[in-house]
């Protein structure tokens, strides 16, 4: 690897670990919370010692690579005593399909507007929002992505889906007597499908790495239905309404992605795409930056760590006057997660 790329992996991996503490210290938070009403200062104290813990762990983990691999395996396998230390990666055969699966977190911010049923609402969510309205009644979210090649052709899906409830990242308020408060229980299913085509590999004059050109072409199905419930206030009466509406498309896209391998083990990954063209959403775009880098063997089998950013827009509307749904929203934040190699 060229020395001077190795400080900024080296950055990306401790940061990395600080955000995935962090990130768990709120899952406890919340699980924490919501344990026991009735035990509010016991639920504070157990918190603080969590968020201390987790901590700790960040720290341990940003400086000791030691740690670091014993924690990837205890997450993200139950076998992780039979651990493959020493032997060296199984051999893939360009001419057989091999399989890449990973699980991931994506941490947004959402903004944009959105009118359901003639209302219109304004969107401005961040991760805050989004993790604290998480529906645990059922499954509050699953984000996955796998993808098959063999040689220059790849096939690929990816699955986004999070429930929420009583967000109030709808919410909205007037100044003087008059004020509006608004939640919302919303359920979003993104579920992408396509294929990519090798189209060109070579020296990467940007980057001292070995990369490749894919076309990327498919369609990304949407699912949303939400139930906004809207309280106008006007001292000292109050007034509810409530607005609710479910609705399906698919958008076609079409897009490019550039594979850097920096070093064995490591590779940074762009990608953009744009569709919609009126089929589904009047427009929609997507851009995704990702590193990976081997952590260990399981088996002979590769396990990666993965971290990037990914922004996904879309403007879709269906209906007129009472009947008008709209979506303009833009979904943006980093991505953490694991990727595993067959």
């Amino acid at each position: 690897m060229n020395d001077s790329l190795k400080p900024l992996l080296h950055w990306l991996r401790r940061w990395l670990f600080i955000g995935v503490s962090l990130y768990g210290s709120r899952v406890c938070n919340h699980v924490a919370a919501n344990a026991s009403q009735s035990s509010s200062a016991i639920d504070d104290t157990f918190t603080r010692l969590i968020f201390f813990v987790y901590f700790v762990l960040g720290l341990a983990m940003k400086f000791c690579p030691s740690v670091t691999l014993l924690i990837a395996l205890i997450f993200n396998t139950g076998a992780a005593f039979g651990a493959d230390f020493g032997s060296a990666p199984k051999q893939q055969n360009p001419s057989e399909w091999s399989l890449t699966f990973t699980t991931y977190g994506w941490i947004p911010w959402m903004s944009g507007n959105t009118t359901v049923r003639g209302r219109d609402f304004t969107v401005a969510a961040n991760p805050s929002d989004i993790f604290g309205h998480l529906d645990w009644s059922t499954l509050p979210a699953w984000m996955s992505y796998a993808e098959a090649r063999r040689g220059p052709i790849g096939l690929f899906n990816d699955v986004v889906y999070a429930s929420l409830s009583g967000s109030t990242g709808f919410s909205g308020r007037r100044g003087g007597p008059l004020r509006a408060d608004v939640s919302a229980d919303y359920t979003q299913v993104t579920v992408e499908f396509g294929g990519a085509y090798e189209v060109w590999t070579g020296a990467n004059p940007l980057v001292p790495a070995s990369s490749a050109l894919d076309l990327v072409a498919g369609g990304r199905y949407w699912h949303q239905d939400s139930t906004i419930t809207g309280s106008l206030v006007l001292d000292p009466f109050v007034r509810e309404t409530e607005r609710s509406g479910s609705v399906d498309w698919v958008d076609p896209f079409v897009g490019a992605r550039l594979r850097n391998k920096l070093a064995n083990g490591d590779e940074m990954v762009l990608r953009a795409d744009f569709g919609g063209f009126g089929v589904g959403s009047d427009f929609s775009w997507q851009v995704l930056a990702t590193y990976n880098w081997q952590m260990c063997l399981l088996n002979g089998y590769v396990l990666d760590g993965y971290v990037g950013y990914r922004a996904l827009s879309v403007d879709y509307s269906q209906g007129s006057g009472d009947t008008l749904y709209k979506y303009d929203v833009l979904q943006q934040g980093p991505v953490i997660g694991s990727t595993l190699h067959f």
